[in-house]
Parts: C-alpha cells; sequence; structure tokens
C-alpha cells in the first residue's frame, strides 16, 4: 500500500535539495505566464504548511507552465499521492497513484535526487513482480492488507490524513487496528498521525505494535526514529534507525534517513574498504587470471583458492545475478539450482584467509605488504563481523534471498555491525 504521504516532514525538507538540484537539458516548451511568480509563492507556503491538497492545483499550473522545474514535478507528485488518498474508488485511486509516481519519475529525470523522490519510488517497489526481481522476500507487513471492515475504516482515516485532519485520522486509524491488530498498516499509521500531533509516547506505542506484527520490515523502525529525533533524542533514534537497515538492508529508504540522522549529528556512513576480483568461468571450468595468479608479493594470488572454492560448489561468476527456482505468493524463491548463499561465502572467504595464515606463517608472505581488502577481512574475521559484511555489504540476488534465514539468528550480531563499522 502507497501511502498518501511517505515522511511528509522530511519531504518538506528534501524539497530545498530539490530547488537546487542540477537539471538535464529539456525541449518541454516553458511559458511564464503574468501570475507565474505569485503562484509560486503561494503554492509553496501551501505546500510547506502541510496542505498538499490545496497546493495541487497551484503546481499542477506550474508544471504546465514550466515542466523544466524538478520541485514542481516532485510536489505534484506528492499532492496526487495526497488526493488519491481522498478516494474510495480502488481503480481511481491505482490510476492517480500511476500518474503519482510518474510525475515523480519526472522529477527525477529532471535532476532531483531528494530522500523523498527516492523513498517513495523505493516503496512502490514493493510488489511481487519486485521481490522476484531483486530476490527480496516480502514479509506479512507487505503482503496482509487487512480484513475488508477495517479495510472501510482504513480508507476513511487516509481521507482525513489526506486532509490534514490529524484528530479525525488518528481515532479512524486506531479504530481500523481495533478491527483488524494483525494489520501493519493500521497501527503503523495510527503512529504517525499521533507523531504528526506532536505526542511522541502514543507514537512510539503504536509503532512499536507495527513492529510485533512484522520485525522484518523496516517502516515503523524509520518513523519512530524520525520522531525520536525530532522530540530530542538522537541516541534513541539512531537505534531505530539502526534497527531498520537490519530488517531491510538492501532497501534505500532506512540508509537515506540514517545518512539525514549522520550529517545532523556529526557523523558519517561508512563501510569497510574491500574489493573481491571478479572471475567467469568458460565451459564451466574457472578461468585463472594470470595477474592475479603473479600477485604474490601481496597476498592477492591467494583470491584463486577463494574463486576455486566458489566454482567448486556452483558458482560461474561473482555475484550471482538471479536465483532460478519457483516462487510463493510472498515471492520467497525455492531454488531449482544453485544459490550463494552467505555460508558459502563466509567459507570461501575463510578459505582464502587460511592460505594467506599459511603464507605469512611460512615467511613467503610479509604483513605489511597486504592488499588493504586482504587486511580488512582479516580484521572482519578476527572480530567476528566478517559474516554480517558479507549480509550487508557483499550481497548479490542469492544472498538477498537467502538473508531472511541469516537475520532471523544474527538480529544482535547485525546490530552491532552497523553501530561498529558503518557509522563514524
Amino acid at each position: 500500500m502507497m501511502r498518501s504521504s511517505l515522511i511528509f516532514l522530511a519531504m518538506a525538507s528534501s524539497t530545498l535539495q530539490a530547488q537546487v538540484a542540477p537539471q538535464t537539458p529539456s525541449i518541454s516548451v516553458v511559458h511564464h505566464e503574468p501570475n507565474f511568480d505569485s503562484e509560486r509563492k503561494q503554492a509553496n507556503e501551501l505546500f510547506l504548511a502541510q496542505k498538499p491538497l490545496e497546493a495541487l492545483p497551484l503546481y499542477e499550473d506550474l508544471c504546465r507552465q514550466d515542466p523544466t522545474v524538478a520541485v514542481f514535478a516532485e510536489r505534484h507528485g506528492a499532492g496526487l499521492l495526497a488526493k488519491q488518498a481522498t478516494l474510495s474508488d480502488p481503480a481511481a485511486q491505482s490510476k492517480l497513484r500511476l500518474q503519482a509516481i510518474n510525475e515523480l519519475k519526472r522529477a527525477q529525470s529532471l535532476g532531483d535526487n531528494s530522500a523523498y523522490v527516492r523513498t517513495v519510488l523505493s516503496a512502490n517497489t514493493k510488489t511481487f513482480v519486485g521481490g522476484i526481481i531483486a530476490g527480496i522476500p516480502l514479509t506479512v507487513g507487505y503482503t496482509y492488507a487487512g480484513k475488508p471492515d477495517a479495510q472501510a475504516v482504513f480508507h476513511q482515516a487516509e481521507a482525513a490524513f489526506g486532509r490534514s485532519d490529524w484528530a479525525a485520522a488518528v481515532q479512524l486509524y486506531t479504530q481500523a487496528e481495533a478491527l483488524d491488530p494483525a494489520w501493519y498498516d493500521a497501527a503503523l499509521y495510527a503512529g504517525d498521525t499521533y507523531f504528526r500531533l506532536k505526542n511522541g509516547t502514543d507514537a512510539g506505542i503504536w509503532f512499536a505494535k507495527a513492529i510485533a506484527i512484522d520485525p522484518d520490515r523496516e517502516t515503523a523502525y524509520r518513523y519512530w526514529g524520525d520522531a525520536l529525533f525530532q522530540t530530542g533524542d538522537p541516541i534513541g533514534s539512531r537505534e531505530k534507525f539502526v534497527e531498520a537497515i537490519v530488517a531491510e538492508p538492501y532497501a534505500t529508504p532506512p540508509f537515506l534517513e540514517l545518512g539525514q540522522w549522520a550529517q545532523r549529528t556529526g557523523h558519517q556512513l561508512v563501510k569497510p574498504a574491500i574489493t573481491r576480483p571478479e572471475f567467469n568461468t568458460p565451459d564451466g571450468v574457472l578461468k585463472i587470471d594470470s595477474e592475479l595468479e603473479a600477485s604474490t608479493k601481496d597476498g592477492r594470488s591467494s583470491w584463486i583458492v577463494y574463486q576455486q572454492y566458489r566454482v567448486a560448489h556452483g558458482a560461474r561468476t561473482l555475484n550471482q545475478t538471479i536465483v532460478a527456482g519457483a516462487s510463493d505468493a510472498n515471492a520467497v524463491v525455492h531454488p531449482s539450482g544453485y544459490q550463494h548463499t552467505i555460508a558459502e561465502e563466509h567459507e570461501a572467504l575463510r578459505a582464502m584467509l587460511s592460505d594467506i595464515d599459511s603464507k605469512l606463517k611460512a615467511g613467503t608472505l610479509l604483513e605489511t605488504n597486504l592488499d588493504p581488502s586482504i587486511s580488512n577481512l582479516r580484521k572482519l574475521e578476527a572480530a567476528n563481523a566478517l559474516g554480517a559484511w558479507i549480509a550487508i555489504n557483499a550481497a548479490d540476488a542469492g544472498i538477498r534471498s537467502d538473508y531472511p534465514e541469516y537475520r532471523a539468528h544474527h538480529r544482535k550480531h547485525l546490530i552491532d555491525y552497523v553501530n561498529g563499522y558503518l557509522i563514524h
């Protein structure tokens, strides 16, 4: 389900970035009418006052007068999403949502790379087909759409939310949740609306309810983190953003939010500097890279041990682009052949590192001469963090499909990795 105004508060700040974003050349006809400047000023005031429905016709006209301005397209798309929530006909909702997404894609093509645009477009990929293509199964927070009686009340809540009538919306969202306590969206949006009412305590209670329903969907963690930051708790905010990343490390929004948090708190996002050499297997046999084989002074020749291990277990290239097999209704792939897993990658890297250790012990390789990537891998393995690095920073389609099982047994380990290695 597409929310009428995903991270609406973040949108207001991100559009300031969009106003100065570089724009690609356009052949669109620009025709500023006499009312252009006054209309732009009025639209901006309404939008920043969180009145997207009132601003919508103005941005529609501004896009007509000047289709080259990215921020006009972004705010027009945001207004269409808000209007979509006020409609009761599913077909009309779908039509307007498609129009909104296309407008946000147009904003992106004009150079708008704001957090809001990327977040909405990322959320739009949470479909069965998107899950299959990405190799990321959908969890109950995405697949369960609520009981019919709860849906009816929820649609009323969305309409009230679209009108910025927070008091009415929160009553309706909580009513929908009471009708169906297993519905993630009802609890999530009750929390979001409490946040807009500046009630951080109740917002947290409802975000926690959503997380209890589906701890593997990132949204409630992220919304909660935003609420905590806005209420003056940057430490608690960091905790929730990190949990959002662990829930869905291949999604864009959690990293965008943590990145904004880092900028505001004097931190930066980093990751271990590690490059694994590519390989290929003509006719199913590893083709040895002669340059790599000759790199004995820095240990890079030991990557051949890694490659041999991978090929022996079915790999044909460094990264697996798709996992072949049947898929269930939640986009969970049941492999019919080879799947690159976190365990296989870990064992292959361990085989390579064991070869390095043997050479160091024999004196044929000096630790001071080690390739930086190999040095970093050794440090991660010594700190018991290599598995988490693989899961989050070395993922391909196979590993993404394998991640839910790994996360189920290593959530605390993954949280420690993000805190210790991705935030400085």
